[in-house]
């Protein structure tokens, strides 16, 4: 038991001993608690209390470096695991001495199966669920000889707390941070991508428009002379001058009223010339 309880405990621990509700003698566990002190050393603390007082004793969460079980009857209220989770430091351990039946006889007995499942539903790490029994560890056995005459089916089980604390949080930041996600190593110089054309300031009477209409265009009773003016550019222009300046580089660059919807885009001076071909009605 000595090289268990060493394992397990180290000096200047502070443990908790539990006992059942069965009426125990102080020198049914005289052997073991030596045992405990022992391992913690003058510098540890060992307390002992019993299922009906755990709760009265009122022990602040986070305080012991183990908690023991010895019970001669399974223990089935669940509330014992979770004072004892509340008590332990975080990884600190819980080990339960207990009447654990591999199979169960009666109706109401609890099972060893059973007692790692509540463990783990409580909050308890279980690293090795395989069943220990009391009778195959001589130490143990010797140390508690005097609470079980049997102790066949008297099984010892190991759990854990995790290494956090239960009911903890850790503030989440969801501040964006600004990253250089996107990141160009080649740029394209816009003034490459124009052509000289583009580079010719438009005539400043080209930009003239209608008062009335808004548009390049004259209204039905021009009385300014705009009609006029319209008319002798188309006269005496070998090519009809565009309002925009667009109009050359197709449909999609041209306003509503543009003169040269549907024809194809040319350059900037040439004659729009509209094939035969596109004259001739589809048959």
């Amino acid at each position: 038991m000595m090289q268990h309880m060493t394992s397990l405990l180290n000096e200047g621990n502070e443990v908790l001993v539990i006992l059942g509700n069965e009426a125990f003698f102080p020198y049914d566990t005289a052997k073991f608690n030596s045992a405990v002190k022992q391992c913690i050393g003058h510098l540890g603390k060992m307390y002992t209390t019993n299922l009906l007082d755990l709760k009265k004793e009122n022990y602040t969460a986070s305080t012991f470096n183990a908690v023991i079980a010895i019970f001669i009857q399974p223990c089935t209220n669940d509330e014992f695991l979770t004072e004892s989770l509340r008590i332990l430091k975080p990884n600190g351990s819980l080990v339960i001495y207990e009447p654990l039946p591999e199979v169960r006889k009666l109706d109401t007995q609890l099972i060893y199966s059973e007692r790692i499942s509540r463990l783990k539903l409580s909050g308890f790490i279980v690293k090795n669920v395989e069943q220990k029994s009391l009778d195959k560890d001589s130490e143990s056995k010797n140390l508690l000889l005097e609470v079980y005459s049997n102790a066949e089916d008297i099984c010892k089980v190991l759990a854990n707390k995790p290494s956090f604390e239960v009911g903890s949080s850790v503030p989440l930041s969801f501040t964006e941070k600004k990253t250089n996600v996107w990141k160009v190593d080649n740029l394209i110089d816009e003034d490459e991508l124009l052509d000289e054309s583009d580079l010719v300031k438009p005539d400043a009477s080209s930009l003239r428009v209608c008062s009335t209409t808004g548009k390049r265009k004259a209204c039905k009773d021009c009385t300014c002379g705009f009609a006029e003016e319209l008319n002798n550019e188309t006269i005496q222009g070998s090519t009809i001058r565009s309002s925009c300046g667009n109009c050359y580089l197709g449909d999609a660059f041209r306003c509503a009223s543009c003169p040269y919807l549907g024809m194809p885009a040319f350059k900037p001076g040439e004659k729009v010339v509209v094939p035969d071909t596109q004259l001739t009605i589809d048959s």
